[in-house]
């Protein structure tokens, strides 16, 4: 089950059920809801990682079921791994991801670059307490920051 749907359930393409535009502009917050009667749906709490345009590598985590804006591509997360552990390791490698999209009109995240990207899997325990330390020095970031 992906988020209380069964697995052929999710990323299939639906007609004819209004749902919510899952695009960019949505999940940043930068306006209201626009909605479709077909696409490729997706649960809540889904994470999609952006694919096309400047910010290439950003990861999304979608706040209620919808259909897949044109710009994502779903991330599948094996259950053995940490997902925020992940997480942190793609937006270590954002930067580098940015700097290499390839195309002119529309430049795009670099998939071959994503798929080799070597990813070091600590144990399962481990990979928490690298997250929980990561969280930490964030929130003395943020004080310091506060405090200035």
């Amino acid at each position: 089950m992906l988020n209380g749907y069964p697995p052929e359930y999710a990323g299939n393409k639906q007609n004819g059920i209004e749902r919510i535009n899952l695009d960019v502009k949505y999940l940043r917050g930068e306006r209201e809801p626009k909605t479709l009667t077909s696409g490729k749906f997706i649960p809540a709490n889904s994470l999609l990682i952006l694919v096309d345009g400047e910010n290439s590598g950003e990861v999304f985590r979608t706040p209620i079921e919808g259909y897949q804006g044109s710009t994502f591509k779903q991330l599948s997360i094996n259950e053995n791994m940490n997902t925020e552990y992940l997480l942190q390791v793609i937006n270590f490698y954002r930067k580098l991801l940015r700097e290499n999209k390839i195309g002119s009109a529309i430049p795009h995240l670099n998939k071959k670059l994503f798929k080799e990207i070597k990813v070091s899997i600590p144990p399962y325990k481990e990979q928490q307490r690298i997250v929980d330390s990561i969280n930490k020095a964030f929130m003395f970031l943020d004080m310091i920051m506060e405090n200035l």
